[in-house]
């Protein structure tokens, strides 16, 4: 077995705002990250699509959504008459668990369809799908069939790891082997906020960083992250900016590009999973 260690650094949350799009381009551009999911439901998606266009080697997937989780910034499907998956307002609830009580399968899987076709209806060529707040991870036979519809890797872990790893977690494994769909072996994600009541600070989110690229296992890890500027439009969204913005900076610095050298790390992109999940 291959001792190799590959890692796809993949911002999450492309569309949902200016400022988030600012990032992402920035870091996208400059060839800090390897890959982003795009939410094809929010205001400022149009925005992603046209950067995206001007750079088409930019490695995207589709962040299928059925939360929309700020207080005052809303989204909701792209389908119309999608009633069980709205609240009272049209809009998508703020929980995902709200979307496991009360979402008919059957209408997630059609929003997801729609938000799938509409990316490539707008020209883009996605290269994997994910979930927004795992709301559908309850439903993995529909996300898995999905993946063999578009012929298109999922983002699941196939060793599991500490948040939204299934009950059935090797029965699913199993399916996606049969089907033929990719997965990565790690998944990791850079904290939203501050552990244990600290203020945040740049150092929780680059100790964080470090940690996962030291101990960064043989085969494919993806490590997520959520990075964003901080505008006075990012700080009327949500309280958790000031770690999208150290999320934004952290992969910038020089000692965290010099610590992926020095532990031979080879970053890779979601593009390649698919690509090998195609020639199969």
């Amino acid at each position: 077995m291959s001792n190799e260690r590959f890692l796809i650094l993949n911002a999450d949350d492309f569309g949902m705002c200016h400022s988030t799009n600012e990032a992402i381009n920035t870091l996208l551009t400059e060839g800090s990250i390897t890959s982003a999911s795009l939410m094809m439901t929010c205001p400022w998606t149009l925005e992603a699509v046209n950067l995206i266009k001007k750079n088409p080697s930019m490695d995207i997937g589709v962040h299928f959504t059925h939360t929309a989780e700020w207080n005052v910034y809303k989204w909701g499907p792209l389908k119309s008459n999608m009633n069980t998956l709205v609240d009272e307002n049209g809009y998508f609830p703020a929980d995902t668990h709200t979307v496991v009580n009360y979402a008919d399968p059957e209408q997630l899987r059609e929003e997801a369809i729609s938000q799938m076709e509409f990316a490539i209806a707008l020209g883009l060529d996605p290269t994997n799908i994910d979930n927004h707040m795992g709301s559908m991870h309850h439903v993995m036979d529909i996300l898995l069939d999905l993946c063999e519809r578009y012929q298109l890797p999922l983002r699941y872990a196939k060793q599991g790891h500490s948040f939204r790893t299934q009950a059935n977690h090797e029965e699913i494994v199993a399916l996606a082997e049969k089907k033929g769909i990719q997965l990565p072996d790690y998944i990791e994600m850079l904290p939203f906020f501050a552990p244990g009541g600290k203020e945040p600070a740049y150092q929780i989110t680059k100790e964080a960083a470090i940690n996962c690229i030291c101990s960064l296992k043989p085969g494919v890890t993806e490590l997520v992250f959520h990075p964003s500027l901080d505008t006075n439009e990012l700080k009327a969204i949500t309280e958790t900016w000031p770690m999208r913005r150290f999320e934004f900076d952290v992969f910038r610095d020089k000692e965290i590009q010099e610590l992926l050298r020095s532990e031979d790390i080879r970053l890779i992109q979601w593009r390649d999973l698919r690509n090998r999940q195609r020639q199969m």
